[in-house]
């Protein structure tokens, strides 16, 4: 039996030296760690592990334990009833790291693991009492066996500062089958019986290991100097001239603010304030009235809608007769001002901005597909917007600054409309309110914003 055992050691140690040897001389090989552990030394079983990463979590490595000689501790040193414990053990093992590698660092086999691995052990153990109740059989008698098993692990590696050397801690259990000869205790005792089955194997670990390969990128940065850093080539910083605006819209784009190109385009949103938009057109019209007009008289006061109206009609007629440029979208924007019923100023809003779409189409061949007409309704943003301006002024329109901040005090806290504007109208018994409505409110009685965009025709 004997030879035949120790055939089977020199056959599987001889398989993983030659696996190491490979792993450990080839070029192209990754990080390799070997280690030892230090609990089975210090029970006189000398031991070796190797460790090769695989991939980003995964390394593949085993551990060789071999104790050949009896007496070594303190209790083998009775002559008289000797401890016997000879084994030798394999255990190839594939690990999972939670924590990636760091590649710019060289840091590998760090952290908390988990592993499998397959166990062989040749053992001659008697005369020994383990913890736990442990392997009974072995207290009375020495067995002499193989054992083979599959085991479960988990550990935490932790490297010692920024050093090649590393501390693992690691547990587990192997779940195994046995066959053994049962002797008696003397050295050369007889045979008395045989031992099979299945059993426990406990492991347990305190490994000091060492990184005998680092990345090679590493090494590198360590033993090559910088790269000398060439003189920058001279740059023509000469910027060719390049026209900014192309064909019959960008040239009258210089000159109307009004007029944009269709990448500036936004959608109108009842938060935006028109009033402070660069370019924007105003059409402006009686009370409660929609019908446009180039000019009419308010309360003294002429508005002339006429040299707007020409611009519009200006604008938009050179771009329809141009071949290098195109129309896009015609943006009108209806306003009312707050004044009376919430859902009648929403109607006048839209009538208005419908108005001076037909005034363009009666005139220009522009069809319904380029406007975008909607109904601001109350102009409550711009009409905040007015008095805020006339508070940061220190006054105006007839009003004191004390007057105007109880004016955005309602209109900042108070959320429906119509509940607003009657707050407006009961300040100091209506004379707020009046002066609002003369100075303020007759500004917003437009047909608000109106933007035409364009497009380059290649």
């Amino acid at each position: 039996m004997m030879p035949r055992i120790l055939n089977t050691w020199k056959l599987l140690l001889s398989a993983i030296l030659l696996t190491v040897s490979a792993i450990c001389f080839d070029a192209k090989a990754q990080d390799i760690s070997v280690r030892t552990n230090l609990l089975w030394d210090g029970l006189a079983e000398p031991n070796l592990g190797v460790e090769f990463q695989l991939s980003r979590h995964f390394t593949l490595g085993g551990n060789v334990g071999l104790k050949s000689w009896p007496r070594w501790l303190a209790w083998d040193w009775d002559v008289q009833n000797p401890v016997h414990w000879r084994n030798f053990v394999v255990a190839p093992e594939l690990r999972f790291y939670f924590d990636e590698f760091d590649k710019k660092k060289g840091k590998v086999f760090e952290g908390a693991f988990i592993g499998t691995d397959i166990l062989y052990t040749h053992f001659n153990v008697g005369q020994i009492t383990f913890p736990f109740g442990l392997y009974p059989q072995v207290r009375d008698h020495r067995l002499q066996g193989d054992l083979w098993g599959l085991g479960l692990f988990g550990g935490y590696a932790w490297r010692l500062k920024d050093s090649r050397w590393r501390v693992e801690v690691e547990g587990g259990v192997a779940v195994g089958y046995h066959a053994a000869g049962v002797f008696e205790c003397e050295h050369c005792g007889a045979q008395v019986g045989e031992s099979r089955g299945v059993v426990l194997v406990p492991k347990l670990g305190v490994n000091l290991a060492f990184d005998v390969k680092r990345k090679r990128e590493e090494v590198l940065e360590e033993i090559l100097p910088p790269a000398p850093v060439p003189e920058p080539i001279p740059v023509d910083n000469t910027i060719p001239h390049v026209e900014e605006w192309r064909g019959k819209a960008g040239q009258l784009a210089k000159q109307h603010a009004v007029l944009r190109p269709s990448s500036d385009y936004r959608p109108y949103t009842p938060d935006r304030i028109l009033r402070k938009e660069e370019g924007a057109l105003y059409v402006f019209f009686e009370l409660g009235q929609s019908q446009l007009k180039r000019s009419f008289t308010e309360k003294d006061r002429t508005r002339d809608n006429g040299p707007v109206l020409d611009e519009i009609m200006h604008i938009t007629s050179s771009i329809l007769a141009d071949s290098t440029s195109a129309v896009s979208r015609i943006q009108i924007v209806g306003l009312a001002s707050v004044e009376g019923s919430r859902s009648k100023n929403a109607e006048l809003a839209q009538a208005r901005a419908q108005a001076l779409q037909t005034y363009i189409q009666d005139q220009l061949a522009v069809p319904d597909q380029l406007f975008e007409t909607v109904s601001g309704a109350e102009a409550w943003t711009e009409f905040r917007d007015v008095v805020n301006d006339l508070y940061l002024a220190g006054g105006g329109a007839g009003l004191s600054q004390t007057q105007l901040q109880k004016v955005l005090d309602i209109l900042d806290n108070e959320a429906d409309p119509s509940r607003r504007e009657k707050a407006l109208k009961a300040l100091e018994n209506g004379n707020v309110y009046a002066k609002l409505r003369d100075n303020v409110l007759a500004d917003l009685r437009n047909s608000g914003y109106i933007r035409v965009y364009y497009d380059y025709v290649p």
